[in-house]
């Protein structure tokens, strides 16, 4: 029953949120707007029925596109829309890798012209070819700046894996890097540490020779953990999934995802990630003899 009333309470506000934001004059300003947003939001994270949140998801998406589309001076409405289709193209995007890849996309390029409305050098430097006078432009950002460039960061870089046999799409590599480094300049803690949880990655799949450091990615992963908490599971799978598994530790991959299935964390901030990363650790699991 309680599941029930939250899908038809999510249905009907973002229905309404789209509504509004697609009406110049409608009576719920754009200040309301956003934070009608926010609050479903939050309370989308919250729920941890996966299938529900998949089935309500859309719903919101669009409220979110319609505010972006009804406002497009306004980069808090940019980077909300652009967070939310990153947020659902990493929970569910394993279902259509097409559809992932075009919601990397549109969260690039959301999250990019949000930044560009911040600061008018960045805007200049995305458009040109010079990736000292880019660099230079990521330090005119500040820390209330941290999220949106974490999510441009990310959303450029999971674009990046999802075509990468373009040689057009690994040229902007360095960027999305950079945008990274300057994110974890910022605020470190980000996103339950997203950009230390980036690093472990990254130092764990560089190719043997060109950078691989798994001593350097444990190092991260565990700084990633430490900042996120216990209750935030997603960074525990990622830890099994990449480091152990690189590291061909088969009894710390296997520890940590039956750690992970048999936790329950006491906050209830993160349902929605927490719900999916069980279910990948699950699978993870399953695969063992075929990853070892």
């Amino acid at each position: 029953m309680e599941t029930k009333r939250f899908g038809n309470w999510f249905w009907k506000a973002a229905a309404a949120i789209a509504l509004c934001a697609a009406l110049p004059g409608c009576a719920l300003v754009r200040s309301g707007v956003q934070r009608s947003a926010r609050d479903l939001a939050a309370g989308l994270m919250q729920e941890d029925d996966l299938e529900l949140a998949k089935e309500g998801m859309p719903a919101f998406l669009l409220a979110l596109d319609a505010m972006a589309a009804a406002h497009p001076d306004d980069p808090s409405a940019l980077a909300a829309a652009a967070d939310a289709q990153l947020a659902y193209a990493t929970a569910f995007g394993g279902d259509d890798a097409a559809r992932a890849k075009r919601m990397y996309a549109k969260a690039r390029k959301l999250s990019l012209e949000a930044l560009s409305l911040r600061n008018r050098e960045f805007a200049e430097a995305l458009e040109g070819q010079d990736q000292d006078a880019f660099v230079a432009a990521l330090s005119g950002f500040g820390a209330q700046d941290a999220g949106t460039l974490f999510t441009a960061a990310a959303s450029w870089m999971l674009w990046i894996v999802a075509n990468s046999d373009s040689p057009a799409a690994l040229g902007g590599l360095p960027r999305a890097l950079a945008m990274v480094e300057r994110t974890h300049e910022l605020d470190p803690g980000i996103r339950n540490g997203g950009p230390e949880l980036f690093y472990g990655i990254y130092y764990t799949v560089l190719p043997f020779g060109a950078g691989r450091d798994l001593e350097k990615a444990r190092e991260h992963f565990e700084r990633s953990m430490e900042l996120a908490g216990p209750d935030y599971l997603p960074a525990k799978v990622a830890f099994a999934e990449y480091y152990a598994r690189y590291a061909f530790d088969q009894p710390l991959f296997e520890e940590t995802l039956r750690a992970v299935l048999a936790a329950e964390p006491a906050s209830k901030a993160n349902g929605l990630a927490n719900e999916a990363a069980k279910r990948r650790a699950a699978s993870l699991l399953a695969r063992t003899e075929d990853l070892f």
